[in-house]
């Protein structure tokens, strides 16, 4: 259970690192968000290490590599967690070279986000082979939603509700849930896999929405065009337990066949199904976000919470941003469900070499 504590504890943490930033501004090396990252990111590495240890000692298959044996998933988490040290090193030599001011996605950044989602990746894959009893189904679902919640992540500045009537928004989601969610559709065990990971990804975001508003704290940095007494909770999570349901729906109705064409068939019809279903209800949700109803501690809506330094016009806190997120259309969204069939058969192809390492 370790390995899944550390697993869900990346992203946990990275939310909290976000608000950190939004809210106080001052980000240094050793600040709790960050503390707590590296020691999630030691925890999963240390756990995997632990089961290559006892897989080795055991004789209990795995791969090898040189003399130690140790699952897929445990060498996928220890390189994840090797490559995280390493990045970070990286980031700490072109900060001293190039300064802060580097943007958001420059090469040591990229180098973390591919170690993060090695270390929570491997976990999963771990537990997707121990899903022999409840323990292990229910673990693997948690683990699948903590992949969920990385890429809520990594997407997070196009989530805010004021893009998400945008095409870019759509695309970007439907490029990347459905690969997890098909993925572990075909993998898991649990009655409906894809609405379960999606169900523990809601309730794994929605938590630091409602926990990290609850901490106290002020801008350290200027210029602050809005002021902030409490950290900033992130977007309210997407809705992608009916979507999920919809996948389960279409992957488990028949036995599964080792076809092409009934592959290609399952993918297209899960990809279609994310995308219509994804489309409809995040386009009608993110209007009630904007709204003064959302206005409250449970949705963190209503266009108030912003980073202490992000200029927005008071006109366009409660408005979408077409200016800049030009809206789906009918080329955009054809574009966006040729991506979630495309990321549904990546899944699938996934979930398949899974379960038949695991048989």
């Amino acid at each position: 259970m370790l390995l899944l504590l550390g697993a869900i504890g990346v992203p946990l943490t990275l939310f909290w690192d976000f608000a950190w930033e939004s809210t106080i501004g001052v980000d240094a090396f050793l600040s709790p968000p960050h503390a707590a990252n590296y020691a999630a990111v030691a925890l999963a590495g240390a756990a995997a290490l632990g089961i290559a240890v006892g897989t080795t000692r055991n004789g209990d298959g795995g791969v090898a590599l040189g003399p130690i044996r140790a699952p897929l998933g445990a060498w996928v988490t220890l390189w994840g967690a090797l490559a995280f040290a390493a990045a970070l090193l990286f980031d700490r030599w072109w900060q001293a070279s190039y300064g802060l001011a580097a943007g958001i996605w420059y090469p040591p950044q990229m180098a973390k986000a591919l170690a993060y989602f090695a270390v929570v990746a491997g976990a999963w894959m771990v537990w997707i082979a121990r899903q022999g009893d409840a323990r292990g189904r229910r673990a693997a679902d948690l683990a699948a939603g903590a992949l969920l919640a990385m890429i809520a992540v990594v997407t997070l500045p196009q989530t805010f509700a004021n893009r998400q009537h945008s095409a870019v928004f759509f695309q970007l989601a439907c490029a990347t849930y459905p690969l997890v969610l098909a993925a572990h559709c075909a993998a898991g065990r649990t009655r409906v896999p894809a609405a379960a990971a999606a169900l523990a990804y809601m309730v794994l975001v929605g938590a630091m929405v409602w926990i990290l508003p609850l901490f106290h704290a002020a801008p350290l940095a200027g210029p602050v065009y809005n002021a902030r007494d409490h950290l900033l909770p992130p977007p309210f999570p997407l809705l992608l337990v009916v979507p999920g349901l919809a996948i389960d729906g279409f992957l488990r109705s028949a036995p599964r066949q080792a076809s092409r064409g009934r592959t290609l068939a399952e993918a297209v019809e899960a990809g279609a199904a994310f995308f219509g279903l994804f489309a409809l209800l995040q386009w009608t949700f993110a209007s009630f976000l904007l709204s003064s109803r959302a206005d409250d501690w449970f949705f963190a809506g209503g266009g108030r919470e912003w980073p202490f330094f992000l200029r927005v016009d008071p006109s366009a806190r409660n408005a979408f941003w077409h200016a800049i997120s030009p809206p789906l259309d009918g080329t955009s969204a054809t574009l966006a469900a040729l991506y979630a069939i495309a990321a549904a058969g990546a899944g699938l192809w996934l979930g398949h070499a899974l379960e038949d390492e695991r048989r």
